[in-house]
């Protein structure tokens, strides 16, 4: 029962997160859930000889994302030349400090609450392009619509993307100046 004490705030702070991190690999959400609650009954089971160097988000993005991977991999749904695979293979041997995995943490949380931010079907069309790597004609024949809208929606989400992210910069340009004179 002490164990559950433990566990239990860190599963309520992190598991949307993790559900998300998780999500973004195997694209199901029930098997994304059920991957973040086999992470934290594994740390249940292991709460004493668990070892955790820096934060506990940066140890759990990591281990949710790898067992995402797995689970793509055993489900054959990607082959080992996927670019995902080349992506988080490069993203993890890269990132060495706690702090600069929390800040990519932290980036890719921030760039995908913009992406939500963008009209639906907007957003479907970026993400047909740019995660699923569909070519703007398969785009269009897949959706039933013409390759101008494509490119007019592609367009759109880029501007979007640009003008909000030089928000953010403005805003966080500000802060450094801010903690810099006190």
């Amino acid at each position: 029962m002490a164990e559950l004490s433990k566990i239990e705030p860190l599963f309520r702070e992190h598991y949307s997160f993790l559900c998300s991190v998780a999500y973004e690999v195997v694209e199901d959400e029930e098997t994304a859930k059920d991957i973040v609650q086999n992470f934290f009954l594994y740390c249940l089971d292991r709460i004493a000889s668990l070892d955790i160097h820096g934060s506990f988000k940066s140890y759990a993005f990591r281990a949710v994302r790898n067992a995402s991977l797995s689970y793509r991999k055993k489900s054959k749904k990607v082959d080992y030349n996927d670019d995902l695979l080349k992506q988080t293979g490069a993203n993890l041997a890269c990132v060495a400090e706690d702090d600069r995995e929390e800040n990519e943490i932290a980036r890719d949380l921030v760039l995908w609450q913009i992406i939500g931010q963008m009209p639906e079907k907007r957003r479907h069309i970026f993400l047909l392009s740019n995660k699923e790597g569909l070519k703007y004609t398969e785009i269009a024949a897949q959706l039933d619509i013409s390759v101008n809208t494509v490119k007019t929606h592609i367009k759109l989400s880029y501007e979007f993307l640009r003008r909000e992210c030089r928000s953010l910069i403005r805003i966080v340009i500000l802060i450094y100046i801010w903690i810099g004179l006190y």
